[in-house]
């Protein structure tokens, strides 16, 4: 009993600093796929990825900074819309088909940002700081800015 015991508590000292990540950062993604910025489908991606970690964002905000929350929450909604109006102009998807991939995306991507931010705060007392997340908001307005110019 005592060696499973030491076992355990060995291991999980060894991996305290260890932490999996469920998404790779949006930056990772885009030098990653910088030859296909222009097809839909990574186009999508990268607007339902910054949609969901606006959302998130927004969430964590709301009752601190409610002002930010209104500007993380238009941000989602413009990323959301402009991922629907790609898959309808490039990929000729209908309203509806369009609608529901993309807000199916966006909440799946939305539970990794949720899952992380938990565990990213249990252990350090923030949710976006120091980690992909707040790294992802930071592409995500430069990405918001770029769409918008």
């Amino acid at each position: 009993m005592k060696k499973l015991f030491f076992t355990i508590l060995f291991t999980l000292v060894l991996s305290g600093g260890v932490f999996a990540q469920s998404l790779i950062t949006i930056q990772k993604y885009l030098q990653d796929n910088v030859d296909f910025l222009d097809d839909p489908i990574t186009l999508t991606y990268l607007m339902n990825r910054c949609s969901a970690a606006y959302v998130f964002a927004s969430i964590i905000t709301d009752k601190k900074m409610p002002e930010t929350a209104d500007k993380f929450t238009k941000a989602a909604t413009d990323n959301y819309q402009f991922s629907v109006q790609v898959l309808i102009k490039e990929l000729n998807y209908d309203f509806y088909k369009a609608d529901k991939k993309t807000k199916q995306e966006i909440d799946t991507m939305l539970k990794y940002y949720q899952k992380d931010g938990e565990d990213f705060y249990a252990r350090t007392g923030k949710y976006m700081e120091n980690n992909y997340i707040g790294e992802d908001i930071q592409s995500c307005n430069f990405l918001y800015q770029s769409f918008n110019n």
